[in-house]
């Protein structure tokens, strides 16, 4: 495959990438991610290779370590499992910072209801006092008028 061919390829699917809609991303998104950067990496290490086949005279003029394509593709292949595994931790703070959020908020609210029970309760037990004050009133008044009543009756 020669260089231009790669770019164009490249190019193409670059563009294809930028026009799909976005959606949720999955482990099988992923893994199907990391094997087509497995693939493209395959080809560059065999463009390279080829690049090499053709260039080994001045390779070896300057001294340059040859790398067996299997051990590009081995190292590619190790780098996209660290970067998977950064961008899983990355997805999973996230997460996380949003549950925290969706809690804070959950306990402010829950901190709401208590603030608005407590004065419920507080008018309530006023109400309560003021009540029983005014039933102590009108037992004391009936109370009077029994007496009262009883002395009327006595005299008669």
């Amino acid at each position: 495959m020669s260089e231009e061919a790669f770019l164009n390829r490249q190019r193409h699917r670059v563009a294809a990438e930028k026009s799909t809609a976005t959606v949720s991303y999955t482990a099988k998104d992923f893994q199907l991610e990391v094997l087509d950067k497995l693939a493209e990496m395959q080809g560059l290490a065999e463009a390279l290779q080829d690049s090499w086949k053709n260039d080994l005279q001045a390779v070896k003029e300057q001294r340059l370590l040859k790398f067996d394509s299997r051990t590009l593709i081995a190292l590619m292949a190790i780098a996209l499992s660290v970067a998977g595994y950064v961008i899983q931790d990355a997805r999973n703070t996230a997460k996380q910072d949003s549950e925290l959020e969706a809690t804070k908020a959950r306990v402010q609210r829950l901190e709401q209801i208590a603030a608005t029970n407590t004065e419920s309760r507080i008018r309530t037990e006023v109400q309560l006092g003021e009540l029983r004050e005014g039933q102590a009133e009108i037992k004391s008044l009936i109370q009077a008028h029994d007496n009262a009543s009883k002395k009327a009756l006595l005299t008669k």
